[in-house]
């Protein structure tokens, strides 16, 4: 017994020791190993496109890649590779596995070259591979990310980059300097009056009881700095006066600012609300900054009222989660541009972001990616999140509900998206692991009530984001008790924040071809009902779901594709469910995709129609086509300008004729659908959406958001301009009015974030510039930034000089440009040489 126990102690011993071994190789690998990117020589060949990954052992020791795999995420598919040292495989939606075939050893300051290709040109740094991590191949529990990353920036010839600087110096020249808008969104109806009123210290007030938090919201939105106190005083007397005035719509107010008083009419709180933030706005930054007990306004009268009555921004928090801290920040700035409704999409399939008590395992498997994902405890790491466990990275059932409720405060509505039956990736895996458990139970019944997925389902797809195994089959009667319990679970945090949950979007979009094709559940439902196409499943499941839903009292929303069908030759207006209550969120107009006309189509055919313009309002979308700016560019290029000239009524009217290198006729869009009146009276409203795949942090979401936020502000609110027609369109006339919206967004709303939002990482402007007349001319693409230049290669600094007038141009200088905030943070540096 005691030779037992010896030779198991000595046995323990030594596993231990080759457990401590191998995490001790790994985390030196981690340290080891710097990998950089870089596009090969021949980068462009047969419309593929050459990269390169070179492995350096940066070290003074041998590097050992022996049972150790490199895993990294990359945006767009690669082809898989097969050399002499190595294979690069895909290994399911956006991760890839570079498995070393030989025992694989680096010398110090050695490397290793990994060539691989795409289909897809690398528009900018967000097209990067990234989320690298060494993985022990024997045992998926060791692993550790790599902590040195490099790449090497895709650059152009000089020549090339000064046509850019320039063509962007002529663009923003076009845009003459015009006065400031007085607020922003722009009001229906404002008449400036003489003089102004100056408020400080006692603030006397008169507020009809109709609304009970007009007092709180004074307080919390406006006259929130130390030193002001409030005082009840009579009707006629006060400083401020909010009356009850019933004829007025229900987001609609008037805004009577004299040297004397304000006197605030609405008939609801949601008008006094947005009477407040017009206040708000007319409060001049410089003011506030010299003295903050006190607010100067000047004398103005308002009447106004929203264009639209759904005022939307889509948060992305599946993809690459965001917090709590995030969200409200978000909705503290919807509240002060009057948006209205916060369309949350907590799910995909890389990710399920909120607690939902009846099903656990939606957030411990689905909330956690992880390199060790294979033991059905996590799922995959995707869009940069690497060797780094996400475990927890969800908003609880507490976070929800706090959200709804200072959202509700604010006047925004939450819609919460359940993305069904495609981008469920992260759904389907959670189920999946609760069937496992409930099966090794021996309790078959409790495991299938929530599968997904039928087992047996041969179909072959891949999805936009190049999943194979991300939509649910919708012949299973669990993936309606799964949409059901959500919704009552979702439906009962309503409750306890004391809401009512109005509405939810069923997501719906992306269901790739060939789903469904050849599952046996699918062939049986298809028989009971005597479908004859696959196609017929599509409108048969959003009708089932819609039902659902209304016998909870809940409407639906969804992407575009829940009002369309596929008849044969692609997806068509479904013209038998226009007739209910859902609401389409249409994304789709391309220019040059061939659906620029469907949120007409869709609005004409009887559907409440929110558009959310993928060609203007995406925010994710990159600025321009410089390396240095991030974000997809599959929708459009969207600058400010881009975003603000976007007609939600007359979208051909401004329309921007040319797209993905090629350029279209005016005729070409002759056919095009316009919108009619029935059209009109559908189209509820605009929204912005801002997806988080290229998105990995709080600043780079501050980044893509703003300024562009602003135009969707404008553009949901305020009224339609009389040109805004195809008969009417005058670019003169919307020139002028950008030039009074961009000088107000670089000298009032940007400098009020900075004063609101400590460390808001907003986008600086680009700088352009050209050589006139021997001398070099620089200029922003919009106004209240200074810029700064060097001559001798450097990156110019605060001690650099600042630029005011033409310089000089000397041939054989380089000259650096860059604007760099008063707080120290530099915008995209611009070089200037031959």
């Amino acid at each position: 017994m005691k030779k037992f126990n010896l030779f198991f102690r000595t046995a323990l011993c030594g596993f231990i020791c080759l457990l401590v071994a191998n995490l001790a190789h790994a985390q030196q690998l981690s340290d080891q190993i710097h990998i950089h990117w870089r596009p090969a020589q021949t980068y462009a060949v047969d419309n593929q496109y050459s990269l390169q990954l070179i492995l350096k052992n940066n070290s003074n020791q041998v590097a050992n890649l022996q049972n150790f795999d490199l895993w990294f995420n990359s945006i767009f598919p690669i082809v898989d590779e097969k050399h002499t040292g190595y294979e690069l495989t895909d290994e399911n939606g956006n991760l890839f596995k570079v498995k070393f075939l030989q025992n694989q050893t680096l010398q110090p300051q050695d490397s290793i070259v990994i060539d691989f290709k795409s289909k897809y040109k690398m528009a900018n740094a967000s097209s990067i591979v990234n989320g690298f991590y060494f993985q022990n191949a024997k045992n998926p529990n060791q692993y550790f990310p790599v902590k040195n990353f490099h790449f090497v920036p895709i650059t152009v010839p000089p020549v090339e980059n000064k046509q850019f600087l320039a063509a962007v110096y002529d663009r923003n020249a076009e845009i003459k300097q015009a006065s400031s808008l007085l607020l922003l969104p722009t009001p229906a109806s404002l008449r400036k009056g003489k003089g102004q009123l100056e408020i400080s210290q006692q603030i006397t007030y008169s507020i009809d009881p109709s609304f009970p938090d007009a007092l709180q919201s004074l307080q919390d939105f406006v006259f929130n700095q130390p030193g002001f106190s409030f005082a009840p005083a009579e009707k006629g007397k006060a400083t401020i006066q909010i009356i009850k005035n019933a004829q007025l719509e229900k987001e609609a107010y008037s805004l009577d600012i004299s040297q004397k008083a304000i006197t605030i009419e609405a008939s609801t709180d949601a008008g006094v609300f947005y009477a407040l933030q017009s206040i708000n706005s007319l409060i001049k930054v410089a003011d506030q900054k010299a003295d903050p007990s006190k607010i100067i306004l000047p004398a103005v009268k308002i009447d106004d009222k929203p264009r639209f009555g759904y005022r939307g921004l889509m948060l992305d928090i599946a993809r690459n989660f965001k917090d709590t801290k995030t969200i409200k920040k978000y909705i503290d700035i919807m509240a002060m541009y009057k948006l209205n409704t916060l369309h949350l999409h907590f799910i995909d399939d890389e990710g399920w972001r909120i607690e939902i008590p009846s099903l656990p395992e939606l957030t411990e498997i689905g909330a956690n990616r992880s390199p060790s994902f294979a033991d059905g405890k996590s799922i995959q790491p995707a869009y940069g999140s690497g060797g780094v466990s996400s475990e927890k990275a969800f908003l609880s059932q507490a976070d929800f509900i706090d959200l709804l409720q200072y959202a509700q405060k604010r006047h925004i509505e939450i819609i919460p998206e359940i993305e069904t039956p495609g981008h469920a990736r992260a759904s389907i895996k959670a189920m999946e692991t609760r069937y496992n458990r409930l099966m090794e139970l021996g309790k078959p019944k409790e495991a299938n009530q929530y599968l997904l997925h039928d087992f047996e389902d041969q179909s072959i797809y891949n999805s936009a984001q190049n999943w194979d195994d991300n939509v649910m089959n919708v012949a299973l009667p669990s993936v309606y008790t799964f949409i059901s319990t959500v919704i009552d679970d979702l439906k009962a945090m309503y409750v306890k924040a004391g809401l009512t949950m109005k509405t939810v979007s069923i997501g719906g979009d992306e269901v790739p071809n060939g789903v469904w094709e050849k599952s046996p559940k699918i062939k049986q439902l298809m028989d009971s009902l005597n479908f004859s196409s696959v196609n017929q499943v599509w409108p048969y499941y959003v009708a089932k779901v819609y039902d659902l839903a209304n016998k909870k009292g809940v409407n639906i929303a969804g992407w575009e594709e829940i009002g369309m069908v596929n008849q044969g030759n692609g997806m068509v207006v479904n013209k038998e469910l226009a007739s209910t209550t859902m609401q389409l969120d249409v994304w789709n107009n391309v220019v040059g995709g061939g659906q620029e006309d469907l949120a007409y189509r869709l609005a004409n055919a009887g559907y409440k129609t929110v558009f959310i313009s993928s060609s203007n309002f995406y925010f994710d979308m990159a600025w321009n086509n410089r390396f240095d700016e991030p974000g997809l560019v599959w929708a459009s290029l969207i600058d400010l300008y881009q975003a603000y000239s976007f007609l939600p009524e007359s979208f051909f009217a401004n329309i921007n004729l040319y797209a993905k290198g090629k350029a279209f006729d005016k005729k070409h869009f002759n056919s095009s659908i316009r919108l009619n009146e029935k059209g009109r009276s559908n189209l509820i409203g605009v929204k912005g959406g801002l997806w988080s795949e290229t998105i990995l942090d709080e600043q780079r979401m501050d980044y893509m958001a703003f300024p562009r936020f602003f135009a969707l502000a404008e553009r949901a609110w305020s009224p339609v301009r009389s040109w805004e027609s195809e008969v009417s369109f005058s670019k003169a006339k919307i020139d002028k009015e950008y030039g009074e919206f961009i000088n107000r967004v670089g000298q009032e709303e940007l400098p009020k974030l900075d004063l609101g939002f400590e460390g808001i990482n907003y986008r600086l402007p680009g700088i352009g510039v050209k050589l006139i007349n021997s001398k070099l001319c620089a200029n922003l693409e919009y106004p209240g930034f200074d810029i700064y230049y060097s001559t001798d290669g450097s990156t110019p600094t605060k001690s650099s000089s600042k630029y005011s007038e033409p310089i000089v141009y000397d041939p054989s200088t380089t000259y650096t440009f860059l604007v760099i905030h008063e707080n120290g943070r530099a915008g995209n540096a611009q070089v200037y040489s031959n």
